[in-house]
């Protein structure tokens, strides 16, 4: 039986109740369904088996920090907020999706807006593909694999673009296209927004300083870590630190 946030959310929205019973069928397609908000509305069976969860119900109003690492929550929400800003869809997106036993895994991921009777925004569905189980072309994304590997273990110290296109034997410029061509960034941003992912959880589960975090994520001063966290995440890291901490 729907839940009543389920109830209403269906009521309000045309068609989507009938769209969530056909991806029931799909096995290597998984679907969310939010509301405006962000909570949870619905899942088909094969996200919940890849979130390790039995029954719906226990995901149904809850919103995506309940249950991914807050890095990830944070960057699903500022995908949520632009599709619902913007009235657009996101498409072709990819990005990595912890499941219910901690592993990761690449997904491609779309997300479009629900519209309800009167034709505003009242939430998004988002579809997911991933790449292993869907048997798609992944062969690209595989062979940046020991570049992202390098990147984790080595981001707190610099990183030149040089070290990371000869991990996979091509020239700068080439290693620079390709990248930007799979992942819709450059290798320089890739790396912050790993620095930042660090230092966030540094700034909630310690009580080092500002300028330490900094020194730690591979930065070169406070200043300049400010100035791109704050560009990433919209606070400042002491804003961020209260808010979550």
């Amino acid at each position: 039986m729907p839940t009543s946030i389920q109830s209403q959310f269906f009521e309000n929205v045309p068609g989507i109740e009938q769209t969530c019973r056909l991806f029931a069928h799909l096995p290597d397609v998984y679907l969310v369904v939010k509301d405006a908000e962000g909570r949870f509305i619905k899942h088909n069976r094969a996200l919940l088996n890849w979130l390790k969860v039995d029954d719906e119900h226990e995901l149904i109003g809850k919103t995506d920090f309940d249950i991914h690492p807050r890095d990830q929550a944070e960057a699903y929400q500022r995908e949520d907020r632009r599709v619902r800003e913007t009235c657009e869809p996101l498409v072709d997106l990819v990005h990595p999706v912890t499941g219910g036993e901690g592993a990761t895994s690449w997904f491609q991921v779309i997300k479009e807006p629900l519209f309800d009777k009167r034709g505003k925004v009242a939430g998004i569905v988002g579809m997911m593909r991933d790449y292993r189980r869907a048997g798609l072309a992944i062969a690209p994304y595989l062979e940046m694999q020991r570049v992202f590997d390098h990147i984790n273990d080595h981001f707190q110290r610099e990183i030149v673009v040089q070290e990371l296109a000869s991990l996979v034997e091509l020239s700068t410029s080439q290693f620079q296209r390709r990248f930007r061509k799979l992942f819709h960034t450059s290798p320089a941003s890739y790396i912050n927004h790993v620095r930042i992912q660090a230092a966030c959880r540094l700034l909630t589960n310690t009580t080092d300083t500002i300028s330490q975090i900094a020194n730690q994520t591979g930065f070169y001063d406070h200043s300049h870590f400010s100035k791109v966290f704050k560009a990433q995440t919209g606070v400042s890291p002491t804003v961020y630190r209260r808010q979550y901490q």
